[in-house]
């Protein structure tokens, strides 16, 4: 077991540090994005407001000063568009991780083309394949946070299409 943790944690100043700095970073996007769908979603999703959408609507459409109990349209439009950026880099970061993990193994591939033949091509192969095993669990762990943040992303979408447009018929096309 120590061979294990050994060679795991042997690249870590290669790019496995690089993948685990991108993660801390992902995190504290992950973060962000949740703090912000959560102000869009905890409007959208307020007893009082959820009773009468429509009637919400219209009243939301006048721009007004924001404050405890409503938000101006603008406010709310500004809210939406900072959390689909950051959310949008979240999801970009999160897909790259794979990759980064097949990259930092084909760097670490390499050099192991001069020492064919030789007994130490077994211990770098697996020191290789770090940076994959790195890749890959931060992928499946950023992409598992996802799915707590993206139900809210889509719900608040659907609330701010009905705001912005009202008469609009949901699942129908127009002519």
């Amino acid at each position: 077991m120590g061979d294990f943790f050994n060679i795991i944690f042997g690249n870590f100043w290669g790019v496995d540090g690089v993948i685990c700095l991108l993660a801390a970073f992902n995190v504290y996007l992950f973060l962000i994005t949740r703090e912000r769908a959560n102000k869009v979603y905890s409007y959208f999703n307020r007893t009082d407001r959820s009773r009468n959408l429509a009637e919400s609507a219209k009243a939301i459409l006048k721009v007004t000063p924001s404050d405890d109990a409503d938000i101006s349209t603008d406010d709310l439009l500004d809210s939406r568009d900072k959390m689909n950026r950051v959310y949008s880099l979240y999801t970009t970061i999160t897909t790259m991780f794979p990759l980064m993990g097949m990259f930092g193994t084909v760097i670490s591939l390499i050099p192991m083309v001069n020492t064919l033949g030789t007994g130490t091509v077994s211990g770098q192969f697996f020191a290789a394949l770090t940076s994959t095993f790195w890749g890959i669990l931060f992928a499946i762990i950023f992409k598992f946070m996802d799915a707590f943040v993206s139900y809210k992303i889509e719900d608040n979408e659907k609330h701010m299409e009905y705001l912005l447009n009202p008469n609009r018929k949901i699942g129908r096309a127009h002519v």
